[in-house]
């Protein structure tokens, strides 16, 4: 008989393999590519990870985002579903010239505390300023009764960029350092949600709370809240940013969820962004199986001097019959 140590390695494999010939092959292709046409700012997009639910939906995931997204999102709403998800992304946009690849894990399902974990690796402009930058997350939340919970993520961010190519040239503030990373901290997220009533539900989530004063961490503020019925999401979400432009500067979010026939999530929704002065569109879909899920999206900037495109992607696995995909929480 088959271990699940060995059967979970195997499905993690499964998952990975066709995202690091994906990685090899894109990165092959842009080795003497022209630089971004875009801004730093718009590229790095506070240096969120890109996850296929949360591109799709514009961003507004702080109240029904669960499963892996919790972990990248709002920590608390990790024991939303019961689940066992494995997941691996990849996130790309040609005008940044950017490319993101990673996965996480998320358990609600063996134990009363949830618990997960997610990284990314991330290239933005290679032929340019070449930020790099690797993110890892830990994720542990608990319910506290039946209508509320709370959870909190510990986040490890490295970023390196190259010497004197930033915006101001051999400076701190937009340039690399010759003898070290750029930034290498910890820092960590908190966050809580709470259904006001049967469908509706808030969430509120704090942002690199350590304050490492950097536009690569921001400290930032985070709510939505969103409604779901039968197969229908609809979700609003702010994000307020206080450090990235000197300034605290807002983002508004919304975005609607449909799943049709239980097996084909569709998305859709807007974003605007006061710091980068930019409206965007986005949508995606999806197939659910029983055992697996694959996801697409696309956002693109209509209102930008600078516009851009990103295009996200995620494949998951369910590990056991537990891990069944919820409605609110699709694929």
């Amino acid at each position: 008989m088959v271990s699940p140590l060995r059967r979970l390695r195997s499905a993690f494999a499964l998952v990975v393999t066709p995202l690091v010939c994906l990685a090899s092959a894109t990165l092959a292709g842009t080795a003497a590519a022209d630089p971004s046409t875009t801004s730093i700012g718009q590229g790095y997009d506070l240096g969120e990870v890109q996850h296929p639910r949360a591109v799709a939906m514009g961003g507004a995931h702080h109240a029904f985002g669960g499963s892996t997204a919790a972990i990248f999102g709002n920590p608390a709403n990790l024991p939303l579903y019961r689940v066992y998800h494995l997941e691996a992304m990849a996130g790309f946009s040609p005008e940044a010239r950017r490319q993101s690849y990673g996965g996480a894990i998320a358990d609600s399902s063996t134990s009363r505390v949830a618990g997960g974990f997610g990284g990314t690796w991330n290239q933005m402009d290679p032929d340019g300023i070449k930020r790099q930058w690797t993110d890892l997350r830990l994720t542990l939340a608990y319910p506290l009764g039946d209508r509320l919970s709370v959870g909190v993520t510990g986040r490890y961010l490295r970023a390196t960029q190259a010497i004197s190519a930033g915006p101001l040239g051999a400076s701190l503030a937009s340039n690399g350092t010759p003898g070290g990373p750029l930034f290498n901290e910890f820092t960590f997220d908190a966050g809580m949600a709470v259904a006001i009533f049967e469908g509706l539900r808030l969430g509120v989530t704090g942002r690199n709370l350590t304050a490492p004063a950097t536009s690569l961490a921001p400290l930032g503020l985070a709510t939505g809240l969103g409604y779901s019925v039968s197969n229908f999401t609809i979700e609003g979400d702010t994000l307020i940013d206080f450090q990235t432009h000197g300034e605290a500067r807002i983002r508004a979010m919304g975005g609607a969820e449909l799943l049709l026939a239980d097996r084909f999530p569709v998305r859709a929704g807007y974003r605007y962004d006061d710091g980068t002065k930019t409206h965007a569109v986005s949508g995606g879909a999806g197939y659910v199986d029983r055992k697996f899920s694959f996801e697409a999206s696309v956002r693109r900037d209509v209102v930008s001097d600078q516009p851009a495109t990103l295009i996200a992607i995620g494949l998951r696995l369910f590990y056991d019959s537990i891990a069944s995909p919820e409605p609110g929480d699709a694929p």
